[in-house]
């Protein structure tokens, strides 16, 4: 077996199949335009992400803009999409919020490290189009209760509600808090943030409304002297909410200069506690990148390498937590975008990343002053973007049982936890498969006269014979239906008493697990122990690899193998008169 790791870029594709200055101009544009967009997501994700008064070295809003500038260029630079956009999302916020609110933001840097890990380990092990099983309905149920999740959220900042411990991790307990201090709403900040909402929804998309309502509300807030100042309880800012004191130092809301290294140290019991979000961190950033980079092949008409796609989130993931970092991968919206503007090549990604760090280096001081009011309108706008409404009523339409699986996967997400939903999403997903596959399942002696006829017709005296039983399957021979398949054969044996041979019709049997491989060996056993004779005929490619390498065609005889019903008959008639 060749365990040769293939690390090619789809950078590297696209620079040999050779780059021009039109298409460098393209790319930069839609760098830029989607740069624009990242800085409001980007912000918003990291102050969703920390709870207030999480005691770290690093600004929540600095955290989600150096990831979205690391992860961003490195997912396209060494990706294996031409247009994926990387960063923090909107998806990983109830995931990132409960970890640092129960054990804090060492021990997400040590999961989005380990989960790193893993990625990589995927895309070395080829597992990248594993994602793609996934079933629709659990992705839908998954997504929507995230959205819903962060929607609930961003009711503290919009209504500007002073928490004394925040929000807690449980979707019921956030709704119970926000409902007691429900009271203490500020109205300014209510009624600016309800404008935010209709302008979101109102403005043209050709506007870009997400840009547009930050850059508007923005200048209104401080144009007019609407913001939070130390004499002055106005809407709160980024700057007024996260500049604060740490260690004796104060720290600004978000530092300028370059992405600062953080000190923290691995230990094996915090390997030990972050295992289980890593797993989580690891399974969703390859889900949503895989997803993402599905959806924009199909719109610029070009096909991801998935493995990868993995080993670049993998690095990613693996150097942000030194940075102070978010988890991150593939971002649909900010994917989608890139490939509205233009862009069509890795280079408009990494554009992007740069135009993030040259805002941080020379325009933080001018982000401090967004209100987080703005911040989480927008965060709203994404929800609603990503609650997969039109695909529930399509489930409605079509099938009630998927339909099931997506309402029961959206509801543990939102009521119980991430890793329940999708647990029990998978697991009635599965169930659902098997059930299906029993029903495709057929399992029947042959008895009609037409049949017959016909084979008679084909040159044979023994098709209608007592002594010969004619049995067909078709579907899948696997576990949920193998008991079954023997009590048929065993009962259609009792029927016709006189079988010295049984033709096992296989032609329309697509696959067999070793369950029933296993039973196939007990009832060619069974059978000949009676003096039966078993014969396959025309048996399928997978289910005859497999008995070959389970030695069960050595035990049978390669000579009651055959290949249509015509020799089928002549090997029972040899059998017959021996």
């Amino acid at each position: 077996m060749n365990w040769r790791i293939s690390f090619r870029p789809k950078l590297v594709e696209v620079l040999q199949e050779g780059y021009t200055k039109r298409q460098l101009h393209t790319d930069l544009v839609s760098g830029i335009v989607v740069g624009l967009m990242a800085i409001p997501l980007a912000i918003g994700f990291g102050i969703a992400s920390i709870p207030q008064g999480t005691a770290s070295s690093v600004s929540p809003a600095t955290v989600g803009l150096t990831t979205a500038i690391i992860a961003g260029f490195i997912i396209s630079a060494l990706g294996g999409s031409r247009v994926q956009i990387g960063g923090p999302t909107g998806a990983f916020i109830p995931i990132v919020a409960g970890i640092v609110y129960a054990h804090g933001m060492t021990t997400l840097w040590a999961a989005t490290l380990m989960a790193g890990i893993l990625l990589i380990v995927m895309g070395a092990l080829k597992a990248g189009s594993f994602s793609r099983y996934i079933p629709l309905p659990v992705v839908v149920g998954f997504t929507s209760g995230i959205a819903v999740i962060i929607g609930i959220q961003q009711v503290q900042p919009m209504l500007g509600l002073q928490l004394e411990h925040g929000l807690p991790p449980e979707t019921l307990g956030k709704i119970k808090m926000l409902a007691m201090n429900i009271h203490h709403l500020s109205p300014l900040t209510a009624i600016f943030s309800a404008a935010c909402v209709v302008a979101l929804f109102s403005f043209p998309q050709k506007w870009n409304p997400r840009i547009s309502v930050l850059v508007l509300a923005t200048l209104i807030a401080n144009l007019f002297g609407l913001t939070q100042t130390p004499d002055h309880a106005g809407l709160a800012t980024i700057g007024s909410t996260f500049g604060k004191i740490f260690d004796g130092k104060y720290i600004d809301a978000i530092p300028s200069g370059l992405p600062q290294l953080v000190q923290w140290d691995i230990s094996w019991p915090l390997i030990r506690e972050a295992i289980p979000a890593a797993m989580t961190i690891a399974f969703l950033g390859a889900v949503e990148s895989i997803l993402s980079a599905i959806s924009t092949d199909k719109m610029i008409k070009d096909r991801h390498n998935p493995d990868q796609e993995l080993l670049a989130q993998g690095i990613a993931n693996c150097v942000v937590p030194w940075f102070g970092g978010l988890p991150a991968t593939g971002a649909i919206a900010r994917s989608s975008t890139n490939v509205q503007s233009g862009g069509r090549t890795p280079v408009s990604g990494m554009v992007h990343a740069v135009f993030l760090l040259v805002v941080m280096l020379v325009a933080s001081q001018w982000v401090a002053y967004i209100p987080m009011c703005v911040l989480a309108a927008i965060l709203l706008h994404v929800c609603y973007k990503m609650f997969e409404a039109h695909h529930f009523n399509a489930l409605f339409k079509v099938t009630y049982s998927e339909l099931a699986i997506a309402v029961a996967t959206f509801l543990l997400t939102v009521c119980v936890d991430l890793n329940v939903g999708v647990g029990f999403g998978l697991a009635v997903a599965a169930v659902t498969l098997i059930m299906r596959l029993k029903e495709i399942t057929i399992m029947r002696p042959i008895d009609s006269g037409a049949q017959l006829a016909a084979e008679r017709a084909g040159g044979s005296n023994l098709a209608g014979s007592p002594e010969i039983l004619q049995f067909r399957f078709e579907g899948v021979l696997f576990y949920a239906v193998a008991d079954d398949f023997a009590s048929q054969l065993e009962r259609a044996i009792r029927q016709q008493l006189s079988t010295r041979v049984v033709i096992l019709r296989v032609e329309r049997m697509l696959a067999l697990d070793f369950e029933g491989l296993v039973l196939l060996e007990e009832i060619y056993e069974s059978l000949m122990a009676k003096g039966i004779h078993l014969v396959l005929c025309n048996t399928q490619p997978h289910p005859a690899r497999m008995m070959y390498k389970h030695r069960f065609l050595e035990k049978l005889g390669m000579e009651n193998l055959c290949g249509d019903m015509h020799h089928a008959l002549q090997r029972a008639q040899e059998i017959l008169q021996k």
